[in-house]
């Protein structure tokens, strides 16, 4: 396959890895909070932007639904009645390294060198709030389901054939996201395997 197939294909997996989240958020099975996934949102922005910049071409596309998928999940939270809160001491360092790499990028957009630095801020911003979600999934693993995890980094993993120009910002994303996203994905299997729970309710 051609590596903008092979891109698109692993965008649409990252995509896929949204839906079965976004159904239960429509029919209030579940009720994220709003906050939480605008700066998810923000951070997908910014890395998008910033990986585009810094060289990424057929392998962007997961970077494309690392943003709309939360953007997505924003809306249907706020359409549903997600409560907003305070945001704290993580969700105030994802905000500010966000928008960092934001105003980065604005300066930087034009020069591919400059703009890598702008995309490990960004990386910055997504580790802030991979942090806490990766101590809550360990300590208490039935309080999230694996598949979506595991959906992703399938799709992230699928963009690294998708790369042509053998730089450190086009490998950083998606081996970034894929590590990330199976180390949260792990306990939940784990406890799932362990408590022989019905595979409809990894899901």
């Amino acid at each position: 396959m051609s590596a903008q197939t092979i891109g698109l294909l692993s965008g649409g997996v990252v995509f896929l890895s949204i839906v079965p989240y976004a159904i239960r958020t429509y029919q209030g099975k579940i009720r994220p909070v709003p906050t939480s996934w605008s700066l998810w949102s923000l951070i997908g922005l910014a890395i998008l932007l910033t990986y585009r910049s810094s060289g990424a071409e057929a392998n962007v596309w997961p970077a494309v639904f690392g943003f709309t998928n939360p953007t997505l999940i924003t809306i249907l939270s706020v359409w549903r009645h997600g409560k907003w809160k305070k945001p704290n001491i993580p969700e105030r360092l994802c905000f500010l390294f966000g928008i960092v790499s934001l105003a980065m990028w604005l300066f930087v957009r034009q020069n591919r060198e400059l703009a890598q630095y702008a995309l490990c801020v960004a990386i910055a911003a997504d580790l802030c709030a991979a942090v806490p979600t990766i101590i809550f999934v360990w300590a208490e693993p039935d309080g999230d389901r694996p598949f979506a995890w595991v959906v992703f980094a399938i799709g992230y993993f699928i963009a690294v054939f998708a790369i042509r120009q053998n730089t450190l910002a086009n490998w950083i994303l998606p081996l970034y996201m894929t590590a990330v996203a199976l180390v949260v994905a792990l306990p939940l299997a784990l406890y799932r395997f362990r408590q022989e729970v019905p595979l409809k309710e990894w899901a």
